[in-house]
């Protein structure tokens, strides 16, 4: 791809950071990463529970922060130390950035004076999606309600499938974030947790407009497996109909890109098959469809230590140094 491309990416958790990463590494400098602001689990919860909900989510933000700090000699060491927590699970990383929120006025605004305190040199920004305080609602099949992205995480080996998320209360979009999905050549979406990374950047007022209205290039990732309570028919097509339901438009993304598990020794496949089933989550699989193209790709490695599968940054990187689009 060529590297001056004005590149958007959209998401949350740990998924879409490798994304970043791997542009980075493919030597792409013009990246804006929307993230969610949203997440109310761990210390966050804590946080947003102390301050009666009327606080942005840091955690996002500042992990994709780190994901576009070019390498440099400072780049480790300010990771380590962001990721450390105490003995009563506070994460400094938060409370850095709830500092330097307070400090220069909002989220939005931290970038530069956190590049002058630890000079990272990044290869674009980090753009909460809302700068309002909100939370991520969500109706179950069975017509349960849940208030709280932590529900999400805390259900995921659930049967009782998400039908239905919103926010409450209903906020507007940064217009950084619709700006920059304007003006951006090409637009990747995830991989992360449907309901709790992915969507909740469509559901402030003005993004699925913005979203629709742009001219770049739109790629999603698919997970590798789908959680039980994510997606009813765990394939791309699945994934599709969603998005197509929330981004109201048919053709929600030019391209999907999906893991290639074929690339994988076969006995590990069978133990990490097992565990996943252990915690009702399903393998992914690719569908053949006139609806929307769909590449299969040697794009992840095993996380020995836990037996999971996990996007790779390295071979993300040279994917996008080779894609066409």
């Amino acid at each position: 791809m060529n590297k001056n491309l004005k590149i958007c990416t959209i998401g949350g958790g740990t998924g879409m950071p490798v994304v970043n990463k791997a542009l980075v590494k493919a030597g792409f400098e013009n990246i804006k990463s929307i993230v969610t602001t949203f997440d109310s689990g761990g210390d966050t919860g804590r946080i947003k529970t102390d301050e009666r909900g009327r606080v942005l989510a840091f955690s996002d933000f500042w992990r994709s922060l780190i994901s576009l700090w070019v390498d440099g000699k400072q780049k480790e060491s300010w990771e380590e130390m962001l990721r450390y927590r105490d003995g009563r699970g506070r994460n400094f990383g938060n409370t850095f950035f709830q500092f330097l929120s307070e400090k220069e006025g909002g989220l939005d605004e931290v970038d530069e004076l956190f590049c002058k305190l630890t000079g990272a040199k990044l290869a674009g920004a980090v753009i909460p999606v809302s700068v309002e305080p909100s939370s991520i609602c969500f109706k179950t099949i069975s017509g349960k309600e849940y208030v709280g992205e932590n529900f999400i995480d805390e259900l995921k080996m659930s049967l009782d499938k998400i039908d239905e998320v919103w926010l409450s209360p209903e906020i507007d979009a940064n217009n950084e974030a619709i700006k920059s999905i304007k003006e951006a050549d090409l637009i990747i979406i995830g991989p992360g947790t449907t309901y709790g990374s992915s969507l909740p950047n469509f559901l402030p007022k003005g993004m699925v407009e913005a979203y629709n209205q742009s001219k770049a290039k739109k790629i999603f990732f698919v997970n590798i497996f789908s959680t039980a309570n994510e997606v009813g028919e765990a394939t791309q097509i699945g994934y599709l109909e969603i998005f197509k339901k929330y981004l109201k438009t048919d053709q929600p993304f030019d391209l999907m890109i999906m893991v290639d598990l074929s690339v994988f020794d076969r006995k590990k496949m069978e133990k990490i098959f097992c565990l996943y089933n252990l915690e009702h989550a399903s393998s992914v699989k690719m569908v053949e469809s006139d609806e929307i193209k769909t590449i299969i790709a040697d794009i992840a490695v095993v996380e020995e230590k836990n037996m999971r599968l996990r996007h790779s940054e390295d071979k993300l990187g040279e994917m996008f140094r080779t894609l066409e689009l």
